[in-house]
């Protein structure tokens, strides 16, 4: 899979970190007339998930197992509480290329450039559900029978708490996967120099 045509300007240089990867997904068009503001309540929670979000990626680098379980409890409070909008574990699993400057994800349906979406993710394993306002760049052609359209599109300008979770997120992910990595090769690292 490709990675997102994005220009440099203004983009931290994590941004361009990028994993593939599998979320549970949903997304909305947004009408660019109407602005969206969110409510004190809303900047608040979404204040909040952040800090959970660093606690339980620090918490999940020193235990896996500690981590996943304060996601869960996280996640179970969300649905208690009814902190979201939809049944997210009811998203469909998408294939997609994350980073912290946009992302390109599978689709059914054919997006446009320069149109605005609101995309809603579940990050795993934190638990955590972000929602971030994305503009379209293209729309191709997905290279499996699986999905009918690919689609790149880059965050909005002033989202960034909720950037700050995807990178977070990418990061962790990479450092799962470089581990996965360490552990299938028997901890030689791919230059061949082996490290512990």
């Amino acid at each position: 899979m490709t990675d997102i045509d994005q220009s440099s300007e203004g983009d931290s240089e994590r941004g361009f970190f990028r994993i593939d990867d599998e979320l549970r997904m949903n997304w909305i068009k947004l009408d660019p007339d109407i602005p969206r503001s969110p409510t004190d309540r809303e900047d608040e929670l979404r204040d909040l998930n952040l800090e959970l979000h660093n606690l339980i990626s620090t918490a999940f680098g020193d235990s896996a197992v500690l981590g996943e379980a304060l996601g869960l409890l996280n996640r179970k409070i969300e649905l208690l509480t009814g902190n979201e909008d939809g049944p997210t574990l009811d998203f469909k699993p998408v294939p997609v290329n994350l980073s912290g400057s946009g992302l390109a994800f599978a689709c059914d349906e054919p997006l446009h450039p320069e149109e605005l979406i609101e995309v809603t993710m579940l990050l795993l394993p934190a638990n955590t559900i972000v929602r971030v306002q994305t503009r379209i760049i293209r729309t191709t052609a997905y290279p499996d029978d699986d999905w009918t359209y690919w689609v790149r599109a880059k965050y909005e300008p002033r989202q960034e708490v909720v950037t700050e979770q995807i990178v977070q997120h990418v990061s962790l992910r990479q450092m799962q996967n470089l581990a996965a990595r360490r552990d299938s090769t028997g901890g030689v690292d791919e230059g061949g120099t082996g490290e512990s």
